[in-house]
């Protein structure tokens, strides 16, 4: 792919966030915070029944071993094997310890009120001002959200419930289910709705540059690619 001018890329301007590194909390703790404030602020930004205004990519994301991978490979299995299994998980997670915040104008990023959205984080993450996109670009990806298929016991309950057939038929549709075991890169997060914990899995595709602008809440979408440098 050819370089592009920085005319010619979409998300003009970024904010930087790093996770400083801390004895006593790990880095995969303060990168499901910060990603919760930004989903957070993402979601003030968004107008009702529109898209987010804000794209976001990591960095120093590192892909390893897992069952999207190997299929995507045209190899059998879960994969035999993951490059990153000998690596501390909390203290240097597959997703990294830094996220950008893309737009398409310094003006949007400045419009956010940043010492609320980042209450309580001031101690444990880095924020730069916004910068300019690089003057060339030669490589893009688009982050998206995957979400694993859930397991057996999960979808014979959910069934139950909503179908209101017997366990006994739900064990016949479900029972030779196989739960996916996703391995790709995730940040923990919390829902604002039920309170629970949940593992925000995310793939990254390189692609083409995109004239397309559309994100979900947390600053993923499948269709626009965003750049990587």
């Amino acid at each position: 792919m050819s370089p592009l001018t920085h005319t010619e890329v979409i998300a003009t301007h970024y904010c930087e966030f790093t996770c400083l590194r801390d004895a006593e909390i790990s880095t995969g703790f303060l990168m499901g915070r910060l990603m919760h404030a930004l989903h957070l602020t993402m979601v003030g930004a968004t107008r009702d029944g529109g898209a987010c205004p804000f794209g976001v990519t990591f960095p120093d994301y590192r892909p390893f071993a897992s069952s999207v991978y190997a299929k995507r490979a045209g190899h059998k299995g879960s994969g035999a094997s993951a490059e990153h299994d000998d690596v501390d998980l909390e203290r240097t997670p597959p997703i990294g310890n830094r996220v950008r915040l893309f737009a398409r104008s310094e003006q949007e990023l400045d419009a956010i009120e940043w010492s609320r959205a980042l209450i309580g984080l001031d101690d444990y993450v880095h924020r730069t001002r916004p910068r300019s996109t690089p003057s060339t670009i030669e490589r893009f990806a688009a982050f998206t959200r995957h979400q694993p298929k859930a397991s057996p016991e999960r979808l014979m309950r959910r069934a139950m419930k909503r179908q209101e057939i017997d366990e006994a038929e739900a064990r016949r549709r479900y029972g030779a289910y196989t739960m996916e075991r996703c391995r790709l890169p995730w940040v923990d997060m919390r829902s604002e709705s039920s309170r629970h914990q949940f593992r925000l899995f995310i793939d990254r595709i390189e692609s083409p540059p995109t004239s397309g602008w559309a994100f979900s809440t947390y600053g993923l979408s499948r269709t626009v690619s965003l750049p990587l440098f």
